[in-house]
């Protein structure tokens, strides 16, 4: 059903949560999606300023197998000795096919979690074991997406974080004006990635379109419906930060209501005791955070979906906030 377009984003977020709380399945691959991100496009940007952090530590990385040295690959290959060879190989096979394994589950989870949430938006009943296996129908176009879109944006940033370390060293003004120039371009390319991400995602899973076919019909989209999708993100930004101060807040009075138990215990002597009270409480946090961030990786998939859905209705009316508050003012 056509909404009206004043409605839209009260809509879809009404429509979403009301998928995911009636679906407890979508949680469950919202568990395994959060490791991906939340869900919104910003995850990216976020995850890439991350890296701008690296300062000292990076150009001891970067010498590691570049400067002559003790601190060279092949000095320290040296030290490790053939002896310890075997087993380093084993533990790197170990963590290498650990981490495909996690990656396997992941990306499809987040297939399933694409799919299941247009499968309630028909009506529907979600379920973990049919989800995930249409997740993992279009497990390889969904990787390539994520690694290609994580990978660009790394680039991104490490140009920035170029630009950033030749200003430190030589600040002029053409050292100044690459930086901005820098920030003011690549920032918008980061949001612009997360988008055509989302979006190939689910031409990939729901319409089936080969990695190429799905990544220039998600450009496409987002052309058109731009400054829809930004508004999206941005309300999607603002839900995520009142929960983040939510979990804070909640954490802090239940590290307060702890105290006294924390101090009954160590009044006590008992180190047993005291390691078994805060290892609950630490557990309990963790269980928390697990419950919440998956929650909400799911609600804002289902969100992005059903925005996805309604974009491509024919004779749809979904026009964006702002072209509208514009409108009403220029009348």
């Amino acid at each position: 059903m056509i909404k009206p377009s004043g409605t839209l984003y009260r809509h879809l977020l009404a429509d979403a949560w009301d998928a995911v709380r009636k679906n407890k399945a979508l949680w469950i691959l919202g568990f395994f999606v959060s490791f991906l991100g939340n869900g919104g496009v910003y995850e990216l940007l976020i995850q890439g300023t991350g890296r701008l952090g690296l300062n000292g530590s990076f150009g001891r990385y970067f010498a590691l197998g570049s400067l002559p040295g003790e601190g060279t690959v092949a000095q320290a290959m040296k030290n490790i000795g053939t002896g310890n060879l075997l087993p380093l190989l084993l533990a790197a096979v170990t963590a290498l096919a650990l981490a495909m394994l996690a990656a396997w589950v992941v990306v499809s989870a987040q297939g399933g979690l694409i799919a299941g949430a247009r499968g309630v938006e028909k009506g529907r009943k979600a379920t973990f074991r049919s989800a995930f296996a249409a997740g993992n129908e279009v497990f390889g176009p969904l990787l390539l997406v994520n690694v290609l879109s994580r990978l660009a944006v790394m680039m991104f940033f490490y140009l920035l974080l170029a630009l950033t370390v030749l200003y430190l060293a030589d600040a002029n003004i053409w050292s100044v004006l690459g930086y901005l120039a820098g920030f003011v371009t690549l920032i918008p390319l980061t949001l612009i990635i997360g988008f055509v991400t989302i979006y190939a995602a689910c031409y990939i899973t729901l319409q089936r379109l080969p990695f190429v076919a799905a990544v220039e019909s998600a450009i496409a989209l987002f052309r058109k419906y731009w400054l829809i999708s930004l508004e999206t993100s941005l309300l999607l930004f603002g839900i995520n930060f009142l929960a983040a101060v939510g979990i804070g807040m909640t954490l802090t009075f239940a590290g307060i209501a702890l105290v006294p138990f924390i101090l009954g215990v160590s009044l006590l002597g008992s180190g047993l005791a005291l390691a078994v009270v805060t290892g609950l409480a630490a557990a309990t946090a963790v269980i928390f955070l697990a419950f919440v961030g998956s929650g909400l990786a799911a609600f804002q998939y289902a969100v992005w979906v059903h925005l996805f859905t309604k974009l491509h209705q024919r004779g749809h009316d979904a026009t964006p906030k702002l072209a509208r508050w514009f409108g009403r003012l220029l009348k």
